[in-house]
Formats: C-alpha cells, sequence, structure tokens
C-alpha cells in the first residue's frame, strides 16, 4: 500500500500539477477556439409534440372528433413520417437538390440525421429538426406535419375509394334485386284475380322474400350513405400541441462539454505518458 502510495505520489507535485494545469487549460481553450462558428457551424433544434388521431372516420366522429390512436397506429405514423415520400417532400419542398441518384441518397442520410421522431411515454410524436438555421428547422418541423398529412390523405385515399365503391355495389346490387321482386309483385297482382290473391302461395312467399330483402336493402343503404359520407368527410389531423419554438441557443456543438471532454483526454493521456516514461526509467536504472 505504501508502495503504490509513494508510485503515484508524483501527481501531486507541483510540477506535475503546473504541467498538467497549463496543458489542460491550453487545450480546453484550443477545442474551445476551434468549435467557433466559424470552424464548426452551429445547429439549433426545433422540436413539435403531436397527438396522433384516430384514422377510422365513423370512430373519431363517434368521439366528437376527440378520439385518439391505438400504439398501433402509432407507429404506422411514425413509420409514414420516416419514409422516402417524407423525405421527398421535404427535399422538393425547400429545393434541396436535384432528382439525381447520388445526390438524392446523401439527402436522405442527411435529413435521417437531422430530423428525429419517437413515440414519448405520454403517447404523443415528438418531431425534432436540426439545421444551421433555427427559422428554418421550426420550419421544417411544421412542414414535417403538414406533409404528413398530405401523404397520410393520398395514401389512404386509393383503399378508401375501394370501401365506399364496394358499399355502392353491394347496395345497388340489392336495389336490383328489390325492383325484380316489386315487379313479379305487380305481376301477380295482375295474374291472380283480387279475391285469391291473398290466398296464393306464389303471392305471399314472393311477398315475404320482398319483405326481407327489403330489409337487407335497407340495411345495405344505410351502410353505403355511411361509407360515402366517412370517405367525403376528411381525414383527422394530428393534434399539434406543441408549436415549433424559435431557439437561438446551438444544440451542436456543446462547446462547452467538448472542451471538458478535451481536458479530461489531455489529463489522462498526460497521466498514461508519466507513468511509462517513469517505468522505462526504473528499467533503465
Amino acid at each position: 500500500m505504501n508502495n503504490k502510495t509513494e508510485d503515484f505520489s508524483w501527481i501531486l507535485r507541483y510540477n506535475f500539477i503546473k504541467k498538467a494545469a497549463l496543458g489542460a487549460l491550453t487545450f480546453g481553450i484550443v477545442v474551445y477556439i476551434f468549435t467557433l462558428p466559424i470552424f464548426i457551424k452551429p445547429l439549433y433544434e426545433s422540436e413539435i409534440i403531436v397527438y396522433v388521431p384516430l384514422s377510422i372516420i365513423s370512430q373519431q366522429l363517434s368521439q366528437q372528433g376527440m378520439g385518439f390512436a391505438s400504439d398501433h397506429e402509432i407507429e404506422w405514423y411514425i413509420q409514414l413520417l420516416k419514409s422516402n415520400m417524407l423525405a421527398d417532400s421535404l427535399i422538393n419542398h425547400f429545393k434541396m437538390g436535384n432528382n439525381n441518384y447520388k445526390e438524392r441518397s446523401k439527402l436522405y442520410k442527411l435529413l435521417e440525421s437531422r430530423i428525429q421522431i419517437e413515440k414519448t411515454r405520454y403517447s404523443s410524436v415528438s418531431i425534432k429538426v436540426l439545421d444551421g438555421n433555427p427559422n428554418r428547422a421550426a420550419e421544417m418541423a411544421l412542414s414535417v406535419v403538414k406533409l404528413g398529412e398530405n401523404i397520410k390523405t393520398n395514401l389512404l385515399y386509393p383503399n378508401r375509394l375501394e370501401a365506399m365503391k364496394y358499399a355502392e355495389d353491394l347496395f345497388e346490387q340489392k336495389a336490383s334485386e328489390i325492383a325484380n321482386l316489386k315487379n313479379n309483385l305487380d305481376s301477380l297482382n295482375k295474374i291472380i284475380p283480387e279475391n285469391h290473391v291473398k290466398k296464393s302461395f306464389i303471392y305471399n312467399q314472393t311477398l315475404n322474400n320482398y319483405n326481407l330483402e327489403f330489409q337487407e336493402f335497407i340495411s345495405r343503404k344505410n351502410s353505403y350513405e355511411r361509407a360515402r359520407k366517412d370517405f367525403d368527410s376528411p381525414l383527422p389531423k394530428a393534434y399539434m400541441i406543441s408549436a415549433p419554438i424559435l431557439s437561438y441557443k446551438p444544440v451542436w456543438p456543446r462547446r462547452g462539454l467538448l472542451s471538458a471532454l478535451g481536458i479530461g483526454g489531455y489529463l489522462f493521456v498526460l497521466i498514461v505518458i508519466e507513468i511509462i516514461r517513469r517505468d522505462v526509467r526504473k528499467d533503465a536504472v
């Protein structure tokens, strides 16, 4: 124990402390200077918090427009915002480049490193954007939400249209069947004497079929009208509970932290070199 104390007692000696202090101070100042904006372009962060609404219109309406998405829908929404479709929309909106494949690929990687989208513990979605211009960072964060809504609408449009057309086809098919049964009843009324109509087996069977099919016709009519109303209604938009705030304090580079890490690294290397130097001196003796 005493040997170890003696071996490392040089750390507390004046000459070493002076050397370490002067070197650390110099190194810290150098790192601080080389992280100035003239050497490293600062990045500013802007964040938006949104809640994802229910995508199913009927459920959204039943909750008076205040429904919130499930975990599955939230994950789908996040994947949509992270998609190349949104990246392309941002690139075109901000005129960040041309259609050159290599340049577009670099822009994808740049946006991926500058835009962070994740689910929070409160089931909301956080959208953070880093940019060299604080105004542009805020504008881009807002554009992620707006362009995401446009992509969502365009992406779901074909399936919504098909669902509405399917309900319309079922309704029209049943309407045609009802019309045929009505014609059959009218024909039977003309053929069968009036005082025998109610006793006619064929007429009663046709009338029963007509009543059953008419109930199904009403059900399909209601389904079609509901599907048509859902299709004509715009999709619920994300609830933006936090507008992008302009921050004029850069989040990168963290000059103080980098300087501290630089000083720590310098001291570590200095101590290691001194230990090696002393060991070599002992071996030589």
